[in-house]
């Protein structure tokens, strides 16, 4: 059992991917006693209870609160607005110095919403920087915290004590906590998450409007170009919540893609190689100084390339051997195959660490196998 405070009862509300990872996580940490799950969709509650993500689900808020000593509301943040009020209203049925927490993408609205309205409990605002394209508690897991940054945003007239408490909780399912005001996460994560899914979004759309007379456009976009607009595939109510948010952050930093887009143009059509150079020289210096291990604000996927003989059943055989070696693999698919010739099979991990076991299983096997970065 990890030191620290104790939690006796949890209240998840919104019991989807991050909720539902929530619940698994923290019961593994050994420091939470109990965990109801709250949510609309019954379908999800009686899921998340099935996958042992919550301990007893409640159908009602009410039953849900009384006497939790710690809630997290796992849903968007404008229905995270609407509970804090609904929240608030019930507040006498909570433990004496409960915690109150969320996990949405944009902290400002939340963080000033909460100081107005909790009195015998203790709000913090939180991101846990890990997630998924896929939605929904089937997609949830316990590992999806680890070696993610888990920012916590308490306002001014911080409670330390809970503060310490919840940042050990965290720290006990594998994150790291991060600790900045809520105005400064909010324009962090508007360079590093809003504005690239905007801009992901914004390419496959190009792409897609020229498939429609075009359609070699979608065969020769199902190598590289999927792999760098991943991020398109996400939640769009979500992320369409997300930007409106955030647009006073967001706005700016269009204004400079913008710039930078018409800087491009110039140097293109002004025959530029040296402007050229340094733009991709300068990308690529600071790419590659970033951590690989760590998870940040978009969900890391690592992947590795298989060359592999064309021959039936082959997906299969891999996938077997992987899973008897309990290495869980993400995505897997051929990515090329030529009669009478190699193909080569794309496999995806959550972790650096399944990708790096099955890179030494798979050499030992005698594959040849490529990580990607």
């Amino acid at each position: 059992m990890t030191a620290g405070r104790q939690f006796h009862r949890v209240c998840v509300i919104g019991c989807g991917l991050i909720g539902g990872s929530l619940g698994l996580a923290l019961k593994q940490t050994g420091m939470v006693d109990h965990i109801v799950g709250v949510d609309v969709d019954r379908k999800t509650l009686r899921t998340a209870l099935e996958r042992g993500a919550i301990d007893e689900p409640a159908e009602r808020l009410d039953a849900a609160l009384r006497g939790a000593d710690l809630v997290i509301i796992a849903a968007p943040v404008p229905t995270t607005v609407a509970l804090l009020g609904d929240i608030a209203r019930r507040e006498s049925l909570l433990a004496t110095g409960a915690i109150i927490t969320d996990v949405g993408g944009t902290k400002r609205r939340v963080v000033d919403t909460a100081r107005r309205l909790f009195v015998r409990s203790v709000f913090i605002g939180g991101h846990p920087m890990a997630g998924s394209e896929k939605s929904g508690i089937n997609a949830a897991h316990a590992r999806l915290l680890e070696n993610a940054v888990y920012v916590l945003t308490p306002s001014d007239n911080l409670n330390a004590e809970a503060f310490l408490a919840l940042s050990a909780l965290i720290r006990a399912t594998g994150a790291r906590v991060e600790r900045m005001s809520a105005k400064q996460h909010d324009r962090v994560v508007a360079s590093i998450s809003h504005v690239p899914h905007l801009i992901a979004a914004a390419l496959v759309n190009q792409v897609r409007m020229r498939a429609l007379s075009e359609p070699l456009h979608t065969e020769l976009a199902a190598g590289g170009f999927r792999d760098i607009t991943r991020i398109a595939s996400s939640d769009p109510l979500l992320w369409r919540d997300m930007t409106l948010e955030n647009d006073s952050e967001i706005i700016p930093l269009l204004d400079e893609w913008g710039s930078a887009i018409a800087s491009l143009k110039e140097a293109i059509a002004g025959n530029d190689a040296d402007a050229l150079t340094e733009f991709f020289r300068l990308a690529r210096e600071f790419r590659d100084a970033i951590p690989v291990k760590a998870t940040g604000a978009i969900r890391a996927v690592f992947s590795i390339t298989v060359s592999v003989p064309d021959e039936p059943g082959l997906i299969g055989k891999i996938a077997s051997l992987l899973g008897e070696a309990n290495i869980s693999i993400r995505n897997i698919g051929i990515m090329e195959s030529r009669e009478g010739d190699e193909g080569q099979m794309f496999l995806q991990f959550d972790t650096a660490e399944f990708c790096g076991q099955a890179v030494s299983l798979l050499r030992s096997c005698g594959y040849t196998v490529a990580e990607r970065e």
